[in-house]
C-alpha cells in the first residue's frame, strides 16, 4: 500500500482538499462571520482605518446590526472588551479585502461587505494550514516525516478545529497556529542559539498574550526545557531573555496604548463581573461532559492518551512538561465561570492546546505502524471512524444539529450520525444558568 500513497502525502492533501471546501462551501456568503464576539476582535481594523472612531462617537448602523457593544470601567471609560491582537493577524487580509473594496463598483468598502468576511475566513485557514505545517516539522524531530504529516491530519480532522477554521475566524485557530509556531522556533532555538530565534520567540510569546492572556502557560514549555536542559550560559539568559521579554512587551504594547487612551488606565480587566474559582475547576465536565466535553467532540484525542506513555519512554523531559502544561491549561481553562464558554462547538479554549496532544498522537501512531497487519489495519479503520464522525460533528454544529450550549446525553445519541433534527428536539435540551455560573452555582 505505502508503494503508492506515502504517509508524507497525508498534509499535501489536506492542503488540497482544505482548498476545495473554502472555494465551494462560500461560508462568507452563507454564515454570519463578523457578529457578536468576532465583532469585538475585529472592530480596532475598521475604526481605525476606516471610520477614524477609535471611540466609536460614531458608530455607523453596520455595528448596530453585528452586535457590536462597549464595555464600561467603575468610572464610565467605555473600551472594546476583546483585546487587539487578533485584530493585528487579520491585518493583512483586512488591507487586501479594503483594497479590493474600494477598486470595486460592486462592494462598500464599509468593512462588512463581502470582500471582509471573506478575507476573515482566509485567514483562519491559512493560518491554520501554516501552523499544521509548523507542528508537522516539530514532530519530525521525534518520529517519522510520514507519522508527523498523518498526526497533524488527525489532529485537525479528529477534532473541532475544521469549524472554527472554516466558519468562525475566532481567537482558537490562531492560538493553535502560533503554539505550532513556537514549538517550531523553539526547537530551532536549542539546536542553534541566536538572538534572531529569541527575539521571534518573544514576539509569538507576546501575541498569544496579547490574544489570549492565560496563554502564558504555553510559553512555560520552552521556559521549563531550555532551565531543565541547562541549554543557556548565563550570559545568554540575560541577553537572551532580556530581548525575548522585551519583544512580549513590544507585541502587547498596542493593547496598553489603547487602555491608557481609552480610560486612563495602562492595564485593565476588561471582563468586569466575569470571574475565575479556580478553587472549584469543571474539570471533569470540560473534558468529558455531552454539553462542551473535549473528549466527546474531538474523538481522536482519546488516541493520544496511550502516546504520552510511549512519549515518555523516548523524550521524557518534554513528554513531563507538555503534561504539566496541559494541566495547567485544563485547570484554568475549566476554572471559568462560563467553562463551557457561551456558544460554540466542543471545549474550544483548548483548541489553543492541541499541539501538546498531537506530540502523544504521534508517538500512539508510531506504536501502531510497528504492530502486525491485523492490528494496522484494525487501526486504520478504527482512525477512519473516529475522523469520519468528527467531521460529522463539524457539519452538525455548522447545521445547528449540535446545540451551541445546551447539548445533553441523549439528544447526543439520538443525534449520532443523523443529519437532521430529530423529533422534539427542544425537549432533550439541556439549558446552562447563566446567573447561577456567575456566582459558580451551575449544576
Amino acid at each position: 500500500m505505502r508503494r503508492y500513497f506515502k504517509l508524507e502525502s497525508f498534509y499535501p492533501l489536506l492542503i488540497a482538499v482544505c482548498i476545495l471546501v473554502f472555494s465551494f462551501s462560500k461560508f462568507w456568503n452563507h454564515s454570519r462571520v463578523i457578529d457578536w464576539d468576532m465583532t469585538l476582535y475585529y472592530s480596532y481594523l475598521p475604526a481605525l482605518f476606516i471610520y477614524d472612531d477609535i471611540k466609536f462617537e460614531k458608530p455607523v448602523k453596520e455595528w448596530g446590526e453585528k452586535h457590536f457593544y462597549m464595555s464600561s470601567d467603575a468610572e464610565g471609560n467605555k473600551y472594546v472588551k476583546m483585546t487587539s491582537g487578533l485584530a493585528i493577524l487579520y491585518s493583512p487580509f483586512f488591507f487586501a479585502a479594503h483594497a479590493v473594496a474600494l477598486m470595486s463598483d460592486t462592494y462598500e468598502a464599509n468593512g462588512f461587505s463581502s470582500p471582509y468576511p471573506f478575507a476573515l475566513l482566509l485567514a483562519v485557514l491559512s493560518y491554520t494550514l501554516l501552523g499544521l505545517w509548523f507542528l508537522k516539522s516539530f514532530l519530525s524531530e521525534y518520529v517519522s516525516k510520514g507519522i508527523a504529516s498523518l498526526s497533524v491530519v488527525l489532529i485537525y480532522a479528529g477534532t473541532n478545529l475544521p469549524y472554527y477554521s472554516f466558519v468562525e475566524p475566532m481567537s482558537h485557530a490562531f492560538n493553535f497556529s502560533l503554539i505550532c509556531f513556537m514549538l517550531w522556533l523553539f526547537q530551532a532555538y536549542r539546536k542553534q542559539v541566536k538572538l534572531g530565534l529569541a527575539i521571534a520567540l518573544g514576539l509569538i510569546g507576546g501575541l498569544l498574550i496579547l490574544i489570549r492572556p492565560t496563554n502564558v502557560i504555553a510559553l512555560l514549555f520552552p521556559l521549563i526545557l531550555l532551565i531543565w536542559n541547562k541549554s543557556l550560559s548565563p550570559k545568554q539568559w540575560w541577553q537572551h531573555g532580556f530581548i525575548a521579554v522585551a519583544m512580549i512587551f513590544l507585541a502587547i504594547s498596542p493593547q496598553l496604548f489603547y487602555w491608557h487612551h481609552m480610560t486612563g488606565n495602562w492595564v485593565i480587566y476588561s471582563y468586569n463581573d466575569e470571574r475565575f474559582f479556580f478553587g472549584d475547576p469543571e474539570i471533569w465536565k470540560g473534558l468529558f461532559s455531552y454539553r462542551k466535553g473535549w473528549f466527546v467532540y474531538s474523538p481522536i484525542l482519546w488516541l493520544s492518551i496511550p502516546g504520552f506513555y510511549w512519549a515518555w519512554k523516548k523524550v521524557q523531559r518534554e513528554t513531563v512538561v507538555a503534561l504539566a502544561v496541559l494541566f495547567l491549561a485544563i485547570w484554568v481553562n475549566f476554572s471559568w465561570w462560563c467553562w463551557w464558554y457561551g456558544g460554540g462547538f466542543g471545549a474550544r479554549s483548548m483548541i489553543d492546546y492541541l499541539p501538546f496532544m498531537a506530540i502523544a498522537l504521534a508517538f500512539t501512531l508510531q506504536w501502531l505502524l510497528q504492530q502486525s497487519k491485523a492490528i494496522k489495519v484494525t487501526s486504520a479503520v478504527i482512525l477512519t471512524f473516529i475522523t469520519t464522525w468528527s467531521i460529522f460533528m463539524n457539519k452538525q454544529y455548522k447545521s445547528g444539529i449540535i446545540h451551541y450550549d445546551s447539548m445533553s446525553k441523549e439528544l447526543f445519541w439520538k443525534q449520532f450520525f443523523v443529519d437532521h433534527y430529530i423529533k422534539d428536539y427542544e425537549s432533550y435540551l439541556d439549558h446552562p444558568d447563566y446567573e447561577a455560573a456567575k456566582r459558580g452555582e451551575e449544576e
